[in-house]
C-alpha cells in the first residue's frame, strides 16, 4: 500500500468517467429534467421561469453538528420550493467514489482521507457546477477545512444568478471534539443524501484545520462584496446568536460574522449543551476503550472555561433558528433565521 496520498488521485478521464456513471445518476439524478424552462409551479406560487434559484451553504468544522442543523434547512426547502428541484451536498460524502476509499479505510484508516480528498474536491465543485447549470436550489454542507472551496462555489452561485445564505456552525472545539467520538464510538453514521459516510474517527489534525478553516470561511462571507445575501451564526443546538442582511449592498450590522462565531466558541455552554456534553463524556468512559481516557481528560480541560457561570458575564439573547413556513409567514423572525428565498412584501 503506498502511503504517500499523492499517488492516489486519479487521472482526468478516470475520474470524469467515475463523475458520469457513477455521481451524475446517484446524486443529480433528480434534477435530469430540471431545466430553466421547466414550466412547474413550486410550492410558494413561482414558475421556474421567474424563480431565483438558492444556493444556502452550511459551514462546520468536522463533529460541529451539520447533521442536526441540515434537516431543519432541507425541510424548509422542500417544503417552500420543492424537492425535486433541490441538489443536496456534503462536501465529505464524494470520497467514498473513489475507488480506493474503502480499502485503505479498513486498512490504512488514517489514509483514506487526505488520498480521496483532492478527487471529492473536484467532483463536488463539478456536480455543484451541473446543479447550478440547471438552475437547482442546492443545500451544501461543508466542513470547511478547505475554506478556498467554499468561495469558489459561493461566487460560482453568485455568479450563476442566485440567491446565497450562509449558515456558520459556532461550536467549541471541545463539543465538536466530543461529537467526534461520539459519532464513532457509539457507531453513529454522517447524513447525506446518498446515504452518508461510513463511521469512521476523524484524526485531530483534520478537526483542527477545519476549525481554523470556518474562520477563513466566515471572513470571506463578511468581507467579499456582493456575494452572500444573508448568514447565521448557529449553536449547536440550533440557537442563533446572530443573523444579517445585506440591504443595497451592505450588512446591516456594523460587528461582523468572524466576531460572532469568535464570541460563541467562548460563550459558556446553556444547560442543555451542558447535560449534553456530560451524558457522552459518561457514555463513552463506560465503554472503556483502551486510550480513549486521555483523549476525554484533554476534552474536559477544554470544557472547564466554558462551565462557568455566564449569569454575570454579557452576550447576546440566543434565539431559535427561525425558517418561513410559506411565502407569507407572519411568525417567521428575520433577524434569527434565513429567508430561504422568500422576500418581505
Amino acid at each position: 500500500m503506498d502511503p504517500n496520498p499523492q499517488s492516489y488521485i486519479l487521472s482526468e478521464d478516470e475520474s470524469r468517467a467515475i463523475f458520469e456513471r457513477a455521481i451524475l445518476p446517484l446524486e443529480l439524478g433528480n434534477l435530469s429534467t430540471l431545466s430553466a424552462l421547466d414550466p412547474s409551479i413550486s410550492p410558494n406560487g413561482e414558475s421556474s421561469a421567474e424563480r431565483t434559484p438558492l444556493a444556502v451553504l452550511l459551514i462546520g468544522q468536522t463533529g460541529a453538528g451539520k447533521t442536526r442543523t441540515a434537516p431543519a434547512l432541507k425541510d424548509a426547502i422542500i417544503r417552500l420550493r420543492g424537492a425535486h428541484k433541490l441538489a443536496h451536498f456534503v462536501a465529505d460524502t464524494y470520497k467514498t467514489y473513489h475507488p480506493s476509499y474503502h480499502t485503505l479505510l479498513s486498512t490504512h484508516p488514517t489514509l483514506a482521507s487526505p488520498a480521496t480528498s483532492p478527487d471529492a474536491r473536484r467532483w463536488l465543485s463539478m456536480a455543484a457546477s451541473v446543479a447550478s447549470s440547471r438552475r437547482a436550489d442546492v443545500l451544501l454542507e461543508s466542513a470547511a477545512r478547505h475554506p478556498g472551496d467554499f468561495a469558489d462555489l459561493a461566487r460560482m452561485f453568485r455568479e450563476r444568478g442566485y440567491r446565497v445564505e450562509v449558515a456558520v456552525l459556532a461550536v467549541p472545539a471541545a463539543l465538536s471534539r466530543l461529537g467526534i467520538l461520539t459519532r464513532f464510538y457509539e457507531k453513529l453514521p454522517e447524513s447525506g443524501p446518498s446515504g452518508g459516510l461510513p463511521v469512521r474517527l476523524t484524526p485531530w489534525k483534520v478537526h483542527d484545520e477545519s476549525y481554523a478553516g470556518v474562520l477563513e470561511a466566515a471572513a470571506f462571507v463578511n468581507e467579499e462584496e456582493g456575494v452572500v445575501d444573508q448568514v447565521v451564526v448557529v449553536r449547536r443546538d440550533n440557537m442563533v446568536a446572530y443573523a444579517d442582511e445585506r440591504v443595497g449592498g451592505s450588512w446591516g450590522r456594523a460587528s461582523g460574522v468572524v466576531e460572532a462565531v469568535s464570541a460563541e466558541r467562548r460563550r459558556p455552554l446553556t444547560v442543555g449543551e451542558t447535560t449534553a456534553a456530560e451524558l457522552s463524556l459518561k457514555r463513552l468512559r463506560e465503554m472503556d476503550i483502551p486510550g480513549l481516557s486521555s483523549q476525554l481528560e484533554e476534552i474536559e480541560e477544554l470544557l472547564k472555561p466554558l462551565l462557568t457561570d455566564s449569569s454575570s458575564l454579557v452576550h447576546p439573547p440566543l434565539k431559535p433558528l427561525s425558517l418561513p413556513n410559506s411565502a407569507h409567514d407572519e411568525q417567521f423572525d428575520n433577524e434569527a433565521g434565513l429567508r430561504l428565498g422568500i422576500m418581505s412584501s
